[in-house]
C-alpha cells in the first residue's frame, strides 16, 4: 500500500500508511522502528499543513516514550496534543490526550492528577457517546484505584465495567489485569494467578508485548509471595527479556537468576526473623496464626485459669543479689514452663514472681493417671477416657498444679530454705488474643481471671485453692466431693479467713472416690466458704494428690 500511494504522489496516503505502520511496530514493543516511522509521517503532515495529523502521530510517539518509561517527554508530547486539538475543537481528540496525560501522572505516582485528568476524559467519551473510549478511561480508572488502594471503590467500578460492551481485547486484557490485583488484594491468590494467566495467553495471541511484560511480573510477584522460587525465575526471565527487548538493553540469564535468588533468599530471612520473633514471644500455634495473617480474638466458654506465687518472695529477694534473683526465678519459671508444656496447658505470662497459665478446652491434655511428680507422660499410655470430653482442660490444669508443686519442691533458693508457692485454680469464660504492635503478648482476660487470681491470694503455701465451679467439674457426680474438715483462719491463713463448715464429722458429705475408684490422682478437700475480694462469700476447695 505504501509503495502504492509513493507511485501515485499521494503524499497524505503516505503518511497515513507510514504512521500506521509505526503503530504496528508500537503494538508489538518495536519502539525505535515505531520512532522511525512516527518521525518520518510527522514531517509529511506538517509539511501538508495537516494539524489533525501531527497531533494523532505527536500523541503515538508521546506513547512510544511513555512504554520506555520516559514520562518527561512523553507528557510534554501529549500536552502539545492536547493543545492542538483543544485549538482544532475536536473534542475526541481531547478526551484521548487528557486521558493519555492521567496515564503518565498514573505511571509516575501522581494518583490524584491520574484521576483528575482521567475522569476529565471519561465525561467528555460519555458525552460524545464514544462506548470505546468510555470503557478504555474506564479502565484506566480502574487502575489508579487499585494504585490509590481505594478497592471497595475499585470493587465497584470493576462491577460497572464488566456491564459494559467491551470489544477491544486491549482493554478486556487491561480489566482482567486490574480483576487480578483486586483478587491478589482479598487474599485469593490462586484466582489472581490464574486469571493472569488467561489474560496474559490473550495479550500473546494478540501480540501485546507491553501487556505480556506487565503480566509476567505481576505472576512474578505472585511467586515471590509464595516463595515460588521456579515460577519467580521463569515469570522474571520473561519480564526482564520482554523489557530488555523494548529499552534495547541486555543481561544474562545468570544475572537475573542471582537476582532471583537474593530475593528470595532477602525474603526467606525476613520471613523466618519475623517467625523466630513471633515463636519467642507467644504459644506456637497463636504465633503461626498471627504469621498467617489472622487476628486473633477468640472466646472460650469455659477455660481453667492458673495463678501461683511464690511465697515471701520480696522478703527473700532482698537477701539476694541482682544475679540470684533473676536466676532463682529462672529455674522456677523454666520448671513450670515444663509442667504446662508436659499437660498441654498455656503459659500466658509472668508478673513479678507470678505466673499464669491457662489450660483451654478441645485440646488432648496429658495422662492424668501419673502419680504425682511423673510430669511426663508416656506417649504410648492410652488417652485417658476423659481427654475426649469436653471438660478436659480441668483435668489437664488439675495434673499441671499438681506437678507445679511437685517441681518446685525440688529447688531451693540460694540462702538454702526452701522455695514454698501458693496456686489458685479457677474455671469459666474467658477472652484470649493478641495485642500489641510492635510487642506482641497473648493474654486472657475476664471475671474467670479475676476470680482465680484471688484464690490464688487467699491460698496457703503449699496448698492448690480451687473454685467451687472447678471442684464441680473435676468431680461433677454429688458424691465425689468430701469434706475432711474445713480448716479456721490460723497464723498461715491470716487475712484469708475460712467460715468452718456445716458438720466436723463429715455427716452427709459425699466422698471422693480414691484412684482405684475412678482415675486421677487426687482429691478435693473442702475448705469452706472463703471471703474473696469483690466477691464475698465462695465455697472452696483445697486440691490434693493421692498417694499410692
Amino acid at each position: 500500500a505504501l509503495a502504492i500511494h509513493e507511485e501515485l504522489g499521494d503524499r497524505r496516503g503516505v503518511a497515513l500508511i507510514t504512521g500506521n505502520m509505526g503503530t504496528v511496530h508500537k503494538s508489538t514493543g518495536n519502539y525505535p522502528a515505531a520512532l522511525e516511522l512516527y518521525n518520518r509521517a510527522q514531517a509529511i503532515h506538517e509539511e501538508l499543513g495537516d494539524r489533525h495529523g501531527v497531533a494523532r502521530i505527536t500523541g503515538n510517539m508521546g506513547t512510544v516514550h511513555k512504554s520506555t518509561g520516559n514520562y518527561s517527554a512523553a507528557l510534554e508530547l501529549y500536552h502539545r496534543t492536547l493543545a492542538i486539538f483543544e485549538e482544532l475543537g475536536d473534542r475526541r481528540g481531547v478526551a484521548i490526550a487528557t486521558g493519555n496525560i492521567g496515564i503518565v501522572h498514573l505511571s509516575t505516582g501522581n494518583y490524584p492528577a491520574a484521576l483528575e485528568h482521567c475522569r476529565r476524559a471519561l465525561a467528555i467519551h460519555e458525552e460524545l457517546g464514544n462506548s470505546s473510549g468510555v470503557a478504555q478511561v474506564t479502565g484506566n480508572i480502574l487502575t489508579v484505584l487499585i494504585s490509590s488502594e481505594l478497592y471497595d471503590d475499585a470493587d465497584a467500578l470493576l462491577q460497572a465495567m464488566d456491564a459494559l460492551q467491551i470489544g477491544d481485547p486491549a482493554i478486556v486484557v487491561q480489566r482482567e489485569h486490574s480483576r487480578a490485583s483486586l483478587q491478589e488484594h482479598h487474599g485469593n491468590i490462586d484466582e489472581a494467578r490464574a486469571i493472569l494467566r488467561e489474560a496474559l495467553l490473550i495479550a500473546q495471541e494478540l501480540t501485546l508485548v507491553p501487556e505480556q511484560a506487565e503480566f509476567h511480573k505481576s505472576l512474578r510477584d505472585l511467586a515471590l509471595k509464595q516463595n515460588d522460587l521456579a515460577g519467580y525465575v521463569e515469570h522474571n526471565n520473561e519480564f526482564t527479556r520482554i523489557t530488555e527487548e523494548i529499552n534495547g538493553k541486555e543481561a544474562t540469564l545468570k544475572m537475573a537468576m542471582q537476582e532471583a535468588e537474593r530475593k528470595m533468599a532477602k525474603e526467606r530471612n525476613e520471613h523466618e526473623k519475623h517467625l523466630a520473633i513471633l515463636h519467642s514471644t507467644l504459644p506456637k500455634h497463636i504465633a503461626d496464626r498471627v504469621s498467617r495473617g489472622e487476628v486473633v480474638n477468640d472466646h472460650y466458654d469455659n477455660a481453667s485459669v492458673i495463678f501461683l506465687d511464690i511465697v515471701g518472695f520480696t522478703t527473700l529477694s532482698e537477701q539476694l543479689s541482682s544475679a540470684e534473683v533473676v536466676q532463682l526465678l529462672e529455674s522456677v519459671f523454666t520448671a513450670l514452663d515444663n509442667v504446662c508444656k508436659n499437660h498441654d496447658v498455656v503459659k500466658i505470662k509472668t508478673i513479678g514472681d507470678s505466673y499464669m497459665a491457662v489450660s483451654f478446652p478441645h485440646s488432648v491434655p496429658r495422662s492424668p493417671l501419673a502419680t504425682l511428680g511423673a510430669s511426663v507422660r508416656n506417649d504410648n499410655d492410652p488417652v485417658p477416657r476423659f481427654a475426649r470430653n469436653d471438660n478436659a482442660h480441668v483435668f489437664s490444669s488439675a495434673s499441671a498444679a499438681l506437678d507445679m508443686l511437685h517441681a518446685i519442691s525440688h529447688i531451693a533458693s540460694p540462702t538454702g530454705s526452701p522455695i514454698e508457692v501458693r496456686l489458685g485454680v479457677h474455671c469459666g469464660a474467658v477472652t484470649a488474643g493478641v495485642i500489641g504492635k510492635e510487642r506482641l503478648q497473648y493474654d486472657v482476660w475476664g471475671d474467670t481471671v479475676n476470680v482465680a487470681s484471688r484464690m490464688e491470694s487467699t491460698s496457703l503455701p503449699g496448698r492448690i485453692h480451687v473454685s467451687e465451679a472447678f471442684a464441680s467439674l473435676l468431680s461433677p457426680s454429688p458424691s465425689h466431693l468430701r469434706e475432711r474438715g474445713a480448716n479456721k483462719t490460723s497464723e498461715g491463713n491470716e487475712g484469708a479467713p475460712v467460715i468452718p463448715s456445716v458438720s466436723e464429722e463429715n455427716e452427709g458429705v459425699p466422698v471422693i472416690p480414691s484412684v482405684s475408684e475412678e482415675p486421677g490422682t487426687w482429691h478435693l478437700e473442702l475448705r469452706g466458704e472463703t471471703e474473696l475480694k469483690g466477691k464475698g462469700l465462695m465455697t472452696t476447695y483445697w486440691l490434693e494428690s493421692v498417694t499410692l
